[in-house]
């Protein structure tokens, strides 16, 4: 059998093998990093679904949007457009506050793991976290279009259109 044949041979039966509808992903931490960026020593559980960070003075839902329960194992996670996730914090009684908002850029920033991805998050203090992109409040400066977000799978941060629909995480407070 000749090379190209072979090679038709695995291309069309890697056309002919199922893919799954969603990929499974797995977190990875990398211990070469000199030390965790979000640290469980940072945060306190409130036992409310929400946790504070002593750095920041911060308040996070432990969840995304759509999620509920103890490890955030109930529902299915929302995707907003921009304005959609704007509202979504303005309108939000979560733990019987009504002070909670889109996080801005900076503060989005604050809870990305810089040792792990997939996604690039503590997991233990945000479980189920979406590997996707995440809002925040901050319009992009170079195109009115577009605002930043935080692909969490590798917690990158960057600007894109408004009318995407991407994740949200809630916070209120700020020091």
């Amino acid at each position: 059998m000749k090379f190209a044949d072979i090679f038709i041979t695995l291309s069309i039966t890697a056309m002919l093998l199922p893919v799954p509808s969603e990929a499974v992903q797995t977190q990875t931490c990398h211990s070469y990093w000199p030390k965790a960026s979000t640290p469980i020593s940072r945060f306190t559980n409130n036992a409310d679904g929400t946790v504070s960070d002593s750095i920041t003075g911060l308040t996070w839902k432990r969840c995304s949007e759509g999620l509920s329960g103890a490890l955030c194992e109930s529902g299915t996670p929302a995707t907003y457009t921009w304005q959609e996730a704007l509202k979504s914090g303005a309108g939000s009684t979560f733990a019987g506050k009504n002070d909670w908002r889109l996080p801005n850029i900076k503060e989005l920033a604050t809870i990305v793991e810089r040792q792990c991805t997939m996604p690039a998050i503590n997991e233990i203090i945000f479980p189920a976290t979406p590997t996707m992109s995440f809002w925040s409040s901050t319009p992009y400066d170079a195109n009115p279009a577009f605002a930043w977000n935080i692909y969490f799978p590798y917690g990158i941060s960057d600007g894109n259109n408004k009318e995407y629909k991407f994740f949200v995480r809630l916070v209120r407070g700020g020091k």
